[in-house]
């Protein structure tokens, strides 16, 4: 899979960045000293966190080169390396471990799940988002026209990238491990100007590796349009000629002793 394009993903940089405020909003920590963000991205999110507690030691972590190399060009204070989420190990403990919208790109959250937890240090939090869009017309036509005998023979095994779980699969694993969860899903309608911006929007995230698998330009934009035909009717048009875009999300706050 390709690296991270961060202008195309900063197109949607609000709705992007609001779950983060929701999370961080309901985070019951009022003093933290140590913070890192796992899978910053270009730095966006990180932006909330250092807004509530900006006294704190924030570090921003990711494996993508270019998503660190535009948050170094857009917050130079700041702290960012690359870093795998999947392999992270850490010496020091954390008030706050943060991710928003990075867990489904890594599987076995079994285990994941517990080796995050192990980084938050007693009265500190372990504090989620994860996208959770995987019965979306969307992403379903996604799905299918990927499995077109045209184009599989270039997206085989693209489809088993992304890792969605249920809110109490989640629940189910905090428990042994955190001394109070708060577990909620929010649904955001997303106002984009056209059909068209549906692929804007997921060209930058849950397309992108299958869009990488493709051998040219051309090919890239006839899957893109191969799947908004097969999804658009799912998505009315508003009076005003914009349309809404339903994206599910999956918030988890993990409290340690």
């Amino acid at each position: 899979m390709g690296d991270w394009n961060p202008e195309q993903y900063l197109k949607f940089k609000n709705e992007r960045t609001q779950p983060s405020m929701d999370l961080v909003s309901r985070i019951k920590i009022e003093k933290a000293d140590f913070i890192i963000d796992i899978g910053c991205g270009p730095g966006n999110s990180t932006q909330i966190l250092r807004q509530r507690w900006p006294s704190a030691e924030i570090v921003g972590i990711d494996r993508s080169e270019e998503m660190i190399k535009k948050a170094k060009e857009d917050y130079p204070d700041q702290k960012w390396f690359i870093a795998d989420a999947a392999s992270f190990k850490s010496d020091l403990v954390y008030d706050i471990v943060f991710s928003n919208a990075t867990l489904q790109w890594i599987p076995h959250h079994e285990i994941l799940i517990p080796d995050l937890f192990k980084l938050v240090r007693s009265k500190g939090a372990l504090t989620v988002q994860i996208p959770a869009n995987n019965e979306s017309p969307l992403h379903k036509a996604l799905l299918s026209v990927s499995r077109n005998d045209h184009w599989h023979r270039y997206t085989r095994g693209c489809d088993k990238l992304l890792h969605y779980q249920s809110s109490d699969y989640y629940y189910n694993l905090l428990t042994p491990l955190a001394s109070e969860i708060e577990l909620w899903e929010t649904t955001y309608y997303h106002i984009l100007p056209s059909h068209q911006g549906l692929i804007e929007w997921y060209k930058a995230t849950g397309m992108r590796p299958f869009l990488d698998r493709l051998p040219d330009e051309e090919s890239k934009k006839k899957f893109e349009k191969e799947v908004l035909e097969r999804c658009k009717d799912n998505y009315k048009i508003q009076n005003n000629g914009k349309m809404l875009y339903p994206f599910k999300r999956i918030f988890f706050i993990a409290y340690k002793l």
